[in-house]
């Protein structure tokens, strides 16, 4: 039997609970189908050991209701994941969200009736739906990938990936222990499980530029503060590039005297999360020789608190500081001084294969008990992808896309009326506090379904003219970046097919240029969009 609804949303965490929430308010029958057991999505999936926020929870929660945040106390600066799913939990059953949620229901075929202008979608438990609106809420980082090298499947030992971890506890102590990874996730995981492995073995390929978290407890005079300044923080969340708390010093780098300069890199390292990578000098992002120093100055730190000095120097990065988004450790580096842990460098010995017994590299057998991949995802592109999402004259998606992603905004494809992603490639999202981006997609997407409705569209899309503009707009925006030249990372499609690779799959313009042409695409009539 097939239900129908005025909306359907795909996915149930931080952006799909808002955007039930924003579309009850408009009075629409919505439904939300989640993949997952429970809601939380992100958080949901990854609950391994030392997951948690990178950034500040304060700024990180929702901001539309003040006595959402009135009610909610977070214990820490960063909280973990427990805590998060917790919030989100309160969140849906202060609001009352659960009753319209399917969870265990993964999309697999989103098909557009061009007669009736409506969507149906099938779940691969063989559920179906139909709405006028769809609005895709499946993550940036959430289709989670294996890496191809021969024989994944043939290990003998507990094989696990962070983004599907395991509900129950897994108990290290004694095993023989391999991740393959130093990702932001992998250097959580590994600071946190490593005193109690027998061994553990880090398969580093590229080294990142780690900063400390510097976590604690909020104390209850903190708390009142937090939330009596609230709405200030979000505003200041706003107004900086990213979408965090952190405000960058408007001069350059070089302008300021040495002394000077390494007395803010100290004080950011001191202050802790993303301050030294987002509060630092205004041409951080685009000087070498800025980027350079402050690279040399955490090199210095971790010279200083690696005991080896061959570890060392495997663990410094050979990419300019500021390219990557920098985890947050507490001991990280400390963590290669235990006589249990042990690093490889895949540069100079890559992996040859998984076999039955461990992880088998160009010069040695390593033999595990168990082996993590923090081997990441099939970025931006990934969970739209794995649907079979057909539009108009039943073309598909991966048809659209098969010369790299095409979008409008970020949010919108030409071909596909009334569907829309929120944090789709070509959004700013990847640089973002994901929550203040995700309200500014939730927002303008229902804002367009009102004015829909209000003035007798039936439908609304993109044109293929104006795709093609912020399609080039957006690999126009990585220009005079030192991002620019890192072709090798997931922003450019490195761990997508082929056909994405080399293309630019971000807006690095910044949160609030970003917001401003939502509302003047807005306020022109929904200039590039055609409404019928």
């Amino acid at each position: 039997m097939t239900q129908n609804y005025d909306a359907i949303v795909i996915g149930a965490g931080v952006s799909g609970l808002y955007t039930l929430y924003k579309l009850r308010k408009l009075g629409l029958t919505v439904r939300v189908f989640e993949a997952g057991g429970d809601i939380g999505g992100t958080w949901y999936w990854n609950r391994y050991p030392g997951a948690r926020f990178d950034s500040e929870s304060y700024s990180y929660q929702y901001s539309f209701s003040q006595e959402l945040i009135d009610e909610w106390n977070w214990s820490e600066h960063f909280s973990a994941q427990p805590e998060i799913e917790r919030y989100l939990h309160f969140v849906a059953d202060k609001f009352d969200l659960r009753r319209d949620i399917e969870c265990n229901a993964r999309v697999a075929a989103v098909t557009y009736d061009e007669n009736e202008k409506r969507w149906e979608i099938a779940t691969h438990n063989g559920l179906r739906a139909r709405a006028r609106y769809v609005i895709c809420a499946t993550g940036l980082l959430s289709a989670h990938q294996y890496p191809d090298y021969e024989g994944v499947a043939d290990f003998a030992g507990l094989s696990l990936h962070t983004a599907r971890w395991p509900k129950d506890p897994v108990d290290f102590r004694g095993k023989r222990v391999g991740i393959i990874g130093t990702g932001p996730t992998a250097v959580q995981i590994i600071q946190t499980i490593a005193p109690d492995c027998g061994r553990l073995t880090v398969f580093q390929r590229t080294a990142n530029w780690c900063t400390p978290l510097r976590n604690r407890p909020i104390t209850a005079e903190e708390q009142q503060a937090l939330k009596e300044k609230a709405h200030e923080i979000f505003a200041q969340c706003k107004r900086n590039w990213a979408g965090f708390i952190h405000e960058p010093d408007p001069r350059r780098a070089m302008d300021v005297p040495k002394a000077e300069r390494m007395a803010r890199y100290q004080m950011l390292y001191d202050r802790g999360g993303f301050a030294l990578w987002l509060g630092n000098f205004s041409d951080s992002f685009m000087s070498r020789e800025a980027a350079d120093e402050v690279a040399e100055f955490l090199a210095a730190k971790i010279r200083e608190r690696v005991a080896d000095p061959e570890t060392a120097e495997k663990l410094i990065p050979k990419h300019p500081f500021g390219t990557k988004r920098c985890p947050g450790e507490k001991n990280y580096y400390e963590t290669f001084n235990l006589p249990n842990v042990r690093l490889v460098d895949l540069r100079e010995t890559p992996i040859k294969k998984i076999s039955r017994t461990g992880i088998e590299t160009t010069n040695e057998l390593h033999e595990l008990d168990v082996i993590i991949y923090a081997t990441g995802f099939h970025s931006l592109t990934g969970e739209l992808l794995r649907m079979d999402i057909r539009g108009e004259h039943g073309r598909s998606l991966q048809e659209h896309w098969a010369d790299g992603p095409r979008t409008n905004l970020g949010i919108q494809f030409s071909g596909f009326p009334n569907l829309w992603a929120i944090m789709g490639p070509h959004n700013p999202a990847v640089f973002c506090n994901i929550p203040r981006c995700a309200e500014t997609n939730v927002e303008w997407i229902v804002d367009c379904i009102r004015y829909m409705r209000e003035k007798g569209f039936e439908t609304m899309a993109t044109t293929p003219e104006a795709e093609d503009a912020w399609t080039r707009r957006c690999y126009e925006s990585v220009k005079g970046l030192l991002i620019d030249d890192m072709r090798d990372s997931w922003f450019f499609g490195s761990t997508n097919p082929e056909n994405v690779r080399g293309r630019f799959l971000l807006f690095a313009g910044g949160v609030p240029l970003y917001r401003e042409i939502f509302a003047n695409v807005a306020a022109n009539g929904y200039e590039g969009f055609e409404l019928r």
